[in-house]
């Protein structure tokens, strides 16, 4: 059976200003809780002057944890996850950071300002599909590739992740495991192909 999840792909931290107060929100893919902790633990150490560092995370086998970090019980920590149960994504942290800026937000204030944040950062981070794909190296010559590139291109669940262009044309490309067989099928009548490995990767949502 396939395993597919959702995760980020690009992480990129994201800031945002709600009444003088200073959001920043990181987010890591993790595979364990160990490396969501160690990832919080960099975030927090980085922004040490802050108010506050409040995350979540969620990791396979259903675990998952928040923390309001010092800000009013249900205010942080949970709508941070309710985000990351709304895109239903797995193996994934994040870390929001406020700065206060002197303005109190109340507590339906802080709940969409923490929601707010947590969903820009995922959002600029960006969302891919994460799936066990088998990796072939082709070989090939040019007229052939050429050939290759514009019959894929009518296919999805592929990805061509290394290209080597001398004399002939070697590159290796993933395919998602139920695509294999009209993908191959194109590979094998224009090129020679090797099966190298099967490895996790993430393709855009």
């Amino acid at each position: 059976m396939i395993k597919i999840y959702f995760s980020i792909l690009n992480p990129v931290e994201t800031t945002i200003k709600i009444k003088r107060s200073e959001f920043i929100g990181n987010v890591k893919k993790v595979k364990t809780e160990e490396e969501a902790k160690e990832f919080i633990k960099q975030v927090s150490s980085k922004y040490r002057n802050a108010t506050h560092n409040c995350w979540a995370y969620k990791v396979e086998g259903n675990k998952f944890n928040y923390s309001d970090d010092g800000e009013p019980s249900g205010t942080a920590g949970k709508p941070i996850f309710g985000v990351i149960e709304k895109h239903n994504l797995m193996n994934i942290a994040i870390v929001v950071t406020r700065y206060f800026g002197g303005v109190k937000l109340g507590v339906r204030g802080l709940i969409d300002a923490y929601s707010q944040c947590a969903e820009e950062t995922i959002i600029n981070s960006k969302i891919g599909k994460y799936i066990d794909l088998n990796i072939y190296e082709v070989k090939t010559d040019y007229s052939k590739y050429a050939e290759i590139e514009r019959l894929l291109k009518r296919l999805n669940g592929w990805k061509i992740i290394e290209n080597e262009f001398t004399a002939d044309v070697k590159f290796e490309i993933a395919i998602e495991e139920n695509k294999e067989d009209s993908i191959l099928e194109i590979l094998k009548y224009k090129g020679k192909v090797e099966y190298l490995r099967t490895e996790e990767m993430g393709i855009e949502k």
